[in-house]
């Protein structure tokens, strides 16, 4: 019986990377899309495994419902949730649910989606959220403002989405109450175009310079550390931060816990879910 993965964000970069090494491992992976016509171009562009494509606009919430309900009702427990989706915009944008986009996509997709998806875990589950070291570029989580209203930078807003990332799997392992494992990730700079979409042209140009600078990593090696995680033998500790397939510490921002606390506490009343461990 094969492992299944859903991996989130799935159709290029590293998430695509994460998809093609884990199908010719002999995976079921579920390759979400934000839509389907992208999915299945992906499934296609791999070319070989059992893979079924996905679709869900993970900034709409009610599209992660969808996305939860279609796992639930139509495939096996997950082994695996790779929550690895991620958007970096130039401007200020709202989704339906009235939360800047950044922080909707990044973050609130992340804690919805693996909470609807906690029943239907197999034992000794993994769970892996692609953050970034580019949360050491805030201090803290500006619950007093948190689409950033009137000092809005696409920086600022990425930076403090992948700082909710590593508070909500430090927060998840310290309530946790079974065998499931968290992880957080640092992918590092990879040669990705996250920078180039639903950017300005002047973000677009920055980006690229930027990458030929300093992003040396490959899709591939970018993807490394998650397809370690998922595969290794024995699950790796929970609640760790890890770069290069060795945890390693996080920033100092991300060890408060009374900032973890608020943190699940607002993204329940955001997504009007109650996150149970």
């Amino acid at each position: 019986m094969p492992k299944t993965v859903l991996i989130t964000g799935a159709t290029s970069g590293i998430g695509l990377a994460t998809a093609r090494a884990l199908a010719e491992q002999g995976w079921h992976v579920l390759l979400h899309g934000r839509t389907l016509e992208r999915a299945r171009a992906a499934a296609t562009a791999i070319g070989t495994g059992h893979i079924t494509p996905l679709e869900a606009d993970l900034g709409d919430l009610q599209t992660v419902h969808q996305l939860a309900k279609t796992v639930q009702s139509e495939h096996p427990p997950l082994d695996v949730l790779i929550n690895n989706a991620g958007v970096w915009n130039s401007t200020r944008e709202l989704t339906a649910q009235g939360v800047e986009r950044t922080f909707a996509v990044n973050h609130l997709a992340y804690f919805l989606l693996t909470g609807l998806l906690r029943p239907h875990f197999a034992p000794r589950a993994r769970v892996l959220c692609v953050a970034s070291d580019s949360h050491k570029q805030v201090k803290g989580v500006d619950f007093d403002n948190l689409s950033l209203e009137g000092k809005y930078h696409g920086l600022r807003a990425y930076a403090q989405s992948k700082l909710a990332n590593v508070l909500f799997c430090y927060e998840y392992d310290r309530r946790r109450t079974d065998d499931t494992v968290i992880c957080a990730i640092q992918p590092g700079l990879v040669q990705t175009d996250i920078g180039l979409k639903g950017n300005t042209w002047l973000h677009r140009l920055a980006w690229r310079v930027r990458r030929q600078m300093w992003g040396h990593k490959t899709a591939e090696e970018g993807a490394s550390t998650s397809i370690f995680l998922a595969t290794v033998a024995e699950p790796p500790p929970s609640g760790l931060y890890w770069d290069d397939c060795v945890p390693k510490q996080s920033y100092a921002s991300s060890y408060s816990e009374q900032e973890a606390r608020r943190l699940w506490e607002e993204s329940e009343r955001l997504t009007d879910f109650r996150f149970i461990l």
